[in-house]
């Protein structure tokens, strides 16, 4: 018996489908925004804070303590600085930002991040690493105006805009671009509204958060049969839109001193026509050949291509009466021009054109014949959602409020019990968590002072199937145990420790396993685990 569904309710059925599909991918983006926040450092190393730059960062980011990645980090961690000094003046907000002009005319999401965080400095860090989720949820919603889920082509369209890697990478850098496109976004939806003027105030702020974002003011010309009765009234708009970057521009470069006033532009943004793309191209070529052409420099030409194909489709098929068209002109003219430094790894060219993305998947053509394009031009998406994952990073037990054992009086900080080899990211909550081991891992631990330590280590011990754990503290075996499967009772395992560097070595002599669908290679894990610092030792 064949099953028919008459049109209506197979019409009904798949709005269906492409509504659960828009919920998922919204449910998606959450799960991945959790996903980034660290048990110890929560969303603080999503600004990659590098140590090149400590040495002069502010004194309320040192006693914060956030994550801090070897070598020079990346340019989130300035905007995170002016965050903990929303006036952007003074000797050392100048001295711990790279380029203080150049980063302080961007201050609009350094406020924001200070008003979340109500002005604590470690609140504020927080804020300034999660806004960006929380940017990247509100432009998802504002994309429903545009790509509605009624239709697949929208539903497609929706899934890799959301997902585009310029939105990804500035999640995952804690960068400016995607809190940007809201308001851009934000704009274009009261200039359909025919509130051009609130668009116009919308404009205005963004211009605070990034000088780039008032190219969108093209957006509010609308073309006409008596256009030219239209310009005065655009010029009007387009100036007062600017105004706000003018003034707050004006501020700080008077406040700054000579050094940061001889900084103001960023080095290699911007060259003659097509140069960057031209250079960007031989690089790619270049690292291809002294590396065997892996298979990262497919995806970086296949990224290039993305890029051009875009802006070619939005010069070639002009929309004169779509405001994102307009934009997207606008952004593809600016595509044009930048220079090596921006298209180098194409890292953040998809983020300095994220306007580009938005506009073209908008206004593509619904051919089902030009699908292949639309799909190639979007390539970016796949490439964002392969790397969209958490970077590793070493667990820390804090003991600054646990025993004064573990404090320096030399460095003013606390000691760590740090997670190095052979474990996997912790998992749960802060009230319950655990972490897997492959079968043999690391703990260190460096213990202030000269005195020996009795120490008590604490944990819950479950394992897949029945095997051996033991644990090694600087090479002698402390503890033995053999489980039978599934989780053990709570552990407490008393031993001495070393002034210095301490290493604590558990492993299973048994192979590990896998489990499920888990991909891991599982020994053990530690559950709810805990260093305890009791006494000194006795003489």
């Amino acid at each position: 018996m064949e099953l028919k569904l008459d049109p209506k309710n197979r019409d009904d059925l798949l709005k269906l489908v492409y509504k659960s599909i828009y919920v998922l991918a919204f449910v998606f983006c959450l799960f991945k925004i959790y996903d980034f926040r660290h048990l110890n450092f929560g969303y603080t190393a999503l600004p990659k804070f590098g140590s090149q730059f400590q040495e002069e960062a502010l004194p309320e980011l040192k006693l914060a303590r956030p994550y801090v990645y070897e070598g020079p980090g990346y340019d989130g961690q300035f905007y995170a600085q002016l965050a903990l000094r929303p006036s952007a003046k003074g000797e050392e907000i100048e001295n711990a930002v790279d380029n203080h002009i150049y980063r302080a005319r961007r201050i609009l999401f350094s406020w924001t991040a200070w008003c979340l965080g109500l002005g604590n400095p470690e609140w504020v860090l927080q804020a300034y690493g999660w806004q960006n989720g929380l940017f990247w949820l509100l432009t998802g919603l504002l994309l429903l105006k545009w790509l509605p889920p009624n239709h697949w082509q929208n539903t497609l369209r929706f899934v890799a805009t959301f997902f585009t890697a310029g939105l990804v990478y500035s999640f995952e850098s804690a960068l400016l671009d995607g809190p940007s496109l809201f308001l851009v976004a934000l704009a274009v939806y009261f200039i359909d509204s025919q509130r051009s003027w609130i668009a116009t105030g919308i404009l205005g702020i963004s211009g605070l958060g990034k000088e780039t974002n008032l190219l969108a003011a093209i957006g509010l010309f609308k073309p006409s049969p008596d256009g030219k009765k239209r310009i005065p009234k655009f010029v009007v708009m387009a100036c007062l839109a600017g105004i706000p970057f003018f003034f707050w521009f004006a501020y700080i470069y008077l406040e700054a001193s000579d050094h940061s006033r001889s900084q103001v532009l960023g080095s290699g943004n911007f060259h003659i026509p097509f140069f960057g793309v031209f250079i960007a191209a031989l690089q790619i070529l270049k690292e291809g050949g002294e590396t065997g052409f892996p298979s990262r420099t497919y995806l970086q030409f296949i990224a290039l291509g993305s890029l051009l194909i875009q802006g070619l489709y939005l010069a070639v098929r002009p929309k004169p009466s779509s405001p994102w068209w307009r934009i997207g002109i606008a952004y593809t003219a600016l595509m044009v021009i930048l220079g090596p430094a921006v298209w180098e790894h194409l890292m953040a060219t998809p983020r300095v054109l994220l306007p580009m993305t938005v506009a073209f998947n908008i206004v593509f053509s619904r051919r089902t014949w030009l699908l292949p394009v639309l799909l190639f031009a979007n390539s970016l998406t796949f490439i964002a959602l392969n790397s969209l994952e958490p970077r590793f990073i070493e667990e820390k037990i804090d003991y600054s409020a646990q025993s004064p054992l573990a404090y320096d009086p030399e460095t003013d900080a606390y000691s760590n019990m740090e997670f190095t080899e052979g474990w996997s990211v912790v998992e749960g909550k802060s009230t319950q968590y655990w972490r897997w081991s492959s079968g043999d891992s690391i703990i260190s631990f460096r213990l202030p002072g000269n005195q020996k330590v009795n120490a008590v280590f604490e944990f819950q011990p479950r394992t897949i199937s029945p095997r051996e754990i033991v644990l090694e503290v600087n090479g002698l075996q402390v503890w033995r145990m053999q489980s039978g499967g599934g989780y053990g009772e709570m552990q407490s395992i008393p031993f001495v420790i070393n002034p210095g560097e301490n290493t604590f070595r558990l492993f299973s002599p048994q192979p590990p396993e896998r489990f499920g669908q888990d991909p891991r290679d599982l020994s053990f894990s530690l559950g709810d685990y805990a260093l305890h610092l009791i006494s000194v030792v006795s003489e």
